[in-house]
Parts: C-alpha cells; structure tokens; sequence
C-alpha cells in the first residue's frame, strides 16, 4: 500500500462530518480533497502553503469537486500560520497533515525545512483535540531531505501519545523511501515534553 493511501485510510478512520481539520502543506490538493470528503457537509478544512501555486491548485481540485466553500486557504510558512492557529482554535483539530519536501513540479529548491517544520509540529500538537491525528509524510531522496526526516523522527520520539512509523521496503538500494508518522494525541492540548508552539521538544536520547 502506498503511504499516500495509509495517510488517507488513517483519515478516513479518525475524521467526522463536523469535524476541524487543517492540511499544513496542501501541495496539489490531494489531501485537502481527501479530507473535505471526509469533514463534509458542516466541517472545516484549513489549507495552508506558503506558494501560491500550490494554493491555486488546491482551490481549483476543491472547486471542481463543489467543496471549496469548506477551506479556508493560508498562504504563508506553515510555522506562521500554525502557530497563529494554535492561539486561535486549541485542541480544536481532529486532524493535522504535513507532506514535507517541494511542491511536485515545481522550483525544487523551495523546500520545507526542519527550522520551520519542528516548530509547525509542536503548534500542530497544541491544536489537535484529544484523539486526534498528527499524519506526517517526509519525502527523503531530496538534498536536505534526510536531515528532515531525522529531525521529525527525534520529534516524534518525545511526542506524549502513541506514534507509529511506516516505511516501505525498497529492494536493490536505490533512494531512500519515503516515512510515514502517525501519532495520536493523548491529552486536551498537550504538547511534547517541554514543548511550545514556539520551542521544539527536546531530542530524546538514542
């Protein structure tokens, strides 16, 4: 099973009609679509991305599908735009979205990076509701991609709640596949260990 499939059936398992639930880098729209689906007909989705591009791309996939009327779009970094969030709607989310790396087909040097992803996922923590899902896709066959996936692995080793990895098995070598976390919150607005929506936890020991 692909991880894009895995994310969407965790999705499909965890949001209601009603339900609050924000794609943290809505790319093409792929997940945004998937997750206004699932929130329809009175729930809300929150698209942010800080190229307009990619929000144009996510509005037009909505729009075809008469759901657009559900987003709210942000374009901005998604650390901005989360932390501001966070202030606004915590413990609110059923569900928070990260596919990190480059917008697919475009300028592939506009990368997420761990500077701003740690600290989206620390407010993306504070706005998930008890229950809730953090789902984060990192795309590791990319300069830099590594060294962010390591980072949201220490990440995720300090999150309070569970938390479960998949990963493909490639054979033959090859680029490094992508990762999949899923982590369930455990607590009404509880971030990680010494966490803020403006401070990363601390890396747990290896």
């Amino acid at each position: 099973m692909r991880l894009t499939e895995r994310a969407h059936d965790h999705l499909e398992q965890s949001l209601r009609p009603g339900d609050l639930a924000i794609d943290a880098t809505a790319g093409n729209g792929h997940d945004c679509l998937k997750i206004a689906q699932l929130v329809a007909p009175h729930g809300q989705l929150i698209a942010i991305d800080r190229q307009a591009p990619a929000i144009d791309a996510s509005r037009d996939r909505l729009g075809k599908h008469k759901l657009e009327h559900l987003c709210r779009f942000i374009e901005d970094d998604h650390a901005n735009a989360l932390r501001a969030l966070a202030a606004q709607h915590p413990g609110e989310a059923s569900a928070v979205v990260f596919n990190l790396g480059y917008l697919p087909g475009s300028d592939k040097s506009i990368l997420t990076q761990p500077a701003s992803t740690l600290p989206a996922l620390d407010a993306a923590n504070v706005l998930l509701k008890p229950g809730g899902i953090l789902l984060v896709t990192a795309y590791r066959g990319h300069q830099g991609g590594m060294a962010e996936a390591e980072a949201v692995a220490r990440w995720m080793e300090a999150f309070p709640g569970p938390v479960a990895c998949h990963e493909p098995d490639i054979a033959g070598g090859g680029a490094p596949p992508p990762i999949l976390w899923v982590a369930s919150t455990a607590g009404h607005g509880q971030a990680a260990p010494g966490a803020t929506p403006e401070n990363h936890p601390p890396p747990a020991g290896r």
